[in-house]
């Protein structure tokens, strides 16, 4: 026979982790993660000589394409993570970002997509490609009210593989990102 007794532990615990939750949910702060971007330093490749017609491949490929886009969500999962961000659901901003694209090079109009999405913050994210096995991996987090980058995150990736990818996501997110400090 349970004693009535035996559920107030029980109850205070769960009161107790509802209660963190709540405050880990209160301060964190709305966020605008974006697509992953390739930025191809190939494709302007005159200093190497490849400059000629038929040089160097322009765009990424086709496996690179499909890489950003599960990158893109990967990092997306893992910041999700973070109690400090609340994240801009991607359907709120899809239709801006896609016309504005590239964010990178828009000129600030990612502080302009993240105020109309009610966020604070702005996380831009690029893959520079170097050459076919060289990529730098980068996170810009901007604080979209005071209109400044708070801190730019960077690892440099050898290898053109799904893993090699998500291994550049994973320490940036769960390492770098994470020690990154937040605009309160």
């Amino acid at each position: 026979m349970r004693r009535a007794g035996a559920a107030i532990p029980s109850l205070c615990a769960s009161a107790v982790l509802i209660a963190c939750g709540a405050q880990s949910a209160h301060g964190a702060t709305r966020t605008v993660v974006f697509p992953f971007e390739l930025i191809d330093a190939t494709q302007t490749a005159g200093a190497f000589g490849y400059d000629a017609p038929g040089g160097l491949p322009q765009g990424p490929s086709k496996a690179e394409t499909e890489r950003l886009a599960r990158i893109s969500a990967d990092l997306r999962e893992r910041v999700a993570k973070d109690a400090r961000f609340t994240l801009v659901p991607e359907a709120d901003v899809a239709a801006e970002v896609a016309a504005k694209q590239p964010i990178s090079q828009c000129n600030g109009c990612e502080d302009d997509i993240a105020k109309s999405a009610g966020a604070r913050l702005a996380l831009v994210a690029t893959v520079e490609k170097l050459s076919d096995l060289l990529f730098n991996f980068k996170l810009y987090l901007r604080d979209v009210r005071e209109q400044k980058l708070t801190a730019v995150l960077s690892t440099t990736v050898q290898g053109s593989t799904d893993e090699a990818w998500a291994r550049g996501v994973r320490h940036l997110a769960e390492r770098q990102l994470h020690a990154a400090g937040v605009p309160e």
